[in-house]
């Protein structure tokens, strides 16, 4: 394992895939990040209401966002093999499978939105100000739903860089009219929802021009009036089922956590939210070695290099823990400027001090992690996978029961999520599929 810190023949092809997604993770939470500090500026009641629609809505994208997972590493398969006609079937049952669920579940979500705020224990301002966020807000979930199918199908392509021109235009959008939606026509937090609700709807517009224009041919794409094979959509939902259970338990044990701090007070969940988007966005920074590994496991799997597979998820496994323990000394030198630059009160200020030391420690933790979430993908351990993260999700909730009536214990939970998530890969790294194989030399894997 010690090799797996050298250099690496293949680090080239990591380095292809994971740049240009690391600035397509980075962008996505940066949305939120930016919302965040627009509406900080609105008050301490508006950032909460914030912290509990993003929630809300996370939790509700987590449960149908499992398609875009689980196309990757069957595209990736398909193209190993040769095979371009099937891997655009899979493409264009995702794309179907997105725009159903999309319209479906954002009419739900529409209607039930009051009576899912409630459940967080939101009142007052905060209640009402995250019910009219949620309602504008849900509009976006199909061309949100389409958007990331779009970046599963070019991952699985071993193509990172069109989704990240999407993406950087997308935030660019956000960027532009979040002052003017929030302050400028004066619909505050309503107006950060509607901005990102335009700014979804290009994104997913763009992705289907390019992927029914200009690569078509590349994708396996002759053209949208072509129906869509029920083997194909099957496929996916055999696959997409456990992942959703995955991201269900995953997005719940985040929600809970959100939900504990509400209940604390405003001033608390107003500076858990700060803490929260900091960590995501420094664990979607750590994801882009995860979408190496979904495109590159994917496709060694589906061309039976297991050898070669194991080999490039001991070298992902070893970048992923040196940039966390990186990222993690960037964040112990800001953390004093954080609370500055979200404009918060003092009480929020002491607040997301006493618990930001938990974001730094779990760094190199949660980059392991992410990693092994992406190893797992593209292996196809679905099942394990799901059943691992409802065991990290039942231990949170033990940890939420116990000591979440404080700001540190919320935190302590989340801490408990991270680890029970590291243990459980860890032994299946050691005794699953790929155990058995003997790690390569690194000559034997210039050819690969």
């Amino acid at each position: 394992m010690l090799r797996a810190f050298r250099r690496n023949p293949r680090d080239k092809a990591i380095a292809a895939l994971a740049i240009p997604a690391l600035g397509t993770l980075a962008m996505d939470p940066l949305v939120s990040i930016v919302d965040t500090a627009w509406v900080a500026r609105l008050g301490t009641s508006s950032l909460a209401a914030l912290a509990v629609a993003s929630a809300v809505f996370a939790m509700v994208f987590a449960v149908f966002n499992f398609v875009h997972i689980a196309i990757t590493p069957l595209i990736a398969g398909e193209v190993a093999r040769g095979d371009l006609r099937r891997a655009g079937g899979v493409a264009k049952g995702a794309i179907f499978i997105s725009i159903i669920l999309g319209v479906v579940v954002s009419l739900i979500a529409i209607l039930l939105a009051a009576p899912i705020v409630n459940v967080f224990g939101a009142s007052g301002e905060v209640f009402d100000q995250a019910v009219a966020y949620l309602q504008v807000r849900f509009l976006a979930l199909p061309a949100l739903l389409v958007a990331m199918v779009g970046h599963g199908i070019y991952r699985g392509h071993q193509d990172t860089r069109t989704p990240l021109y999407v993406a950087l235009g997308v935030n660019v959008v956000n960027l532009l009219l979040d002052p003017v939606l929030i302050f400028g026509f004066s619909l505050g937090v309503v107006g950060a929802a509607w901005a990102t609700v335009v700014a979804q709807g290009i994104g997913a517009g763009v992705f289907l021009a390019l992927m029914f224009g200009r690569d078509r041919e590349r994708l396996g794409l002759r053209g949208p009036s072509e129906g869509m094979g029920s083997r194909d959509v099957g496929r996916i939902l055999g696959a997409g089922w456990p992942m959703m259970l995955r991201s269900t338990a995953l997005l719940f044990a985040i929600t809970a956590t959100t939900v504990a701090a509400t209940r604390i007070g405003a001033q608390q969940v107003a500076a858990h939210q700060i803490a929260l988007q900091v960590w995501i966005f420094m664990a979607f920074v750590l994801d882009s070695y995860a979408v190496a590994a979904m495109a590159l496991i994917g496709k060694d799997l589906g061309s039976e290099h297991r050898i070669t597979a194991r080999d490039v998820s001991n070298r992902l496994l070893a970048l992923g823990v040196m940039t966390g323990v990186v990222l993690g000394g960037v964040l112990l030198l800001l953390a004093p400027h954080l609370a500055g630059a979200f404009s918060v009160e003092p009480g929020v200020a002491a607040d997301l001090e006493s618990i930001f030391w938990f974001v730094i420690v779990l760094q190199p933790i949660t980059a392991l992690v992410y990693v092994w979430d992406g190893i797992g993908i593209g292996a196809s351990a679905f099942r394990f996978m799901a059943a691992s993260m409802i065991l990290a999700l039942g231990l949170t909730m033990i940890t939420l029961v116990m000591i979440g009536d404080t700001l540190v214990g919320v935190w302590v939970a989340v801490a408990v999520l991270i680890v029970t998530r590291l243990v459980a890969f860890a032994g299946w790294h050691r005794w699953g599929p790929l155990s058995g194989v003997r790690d390569p030399s690194p000559v034997s894997q210039e050819g690969a």
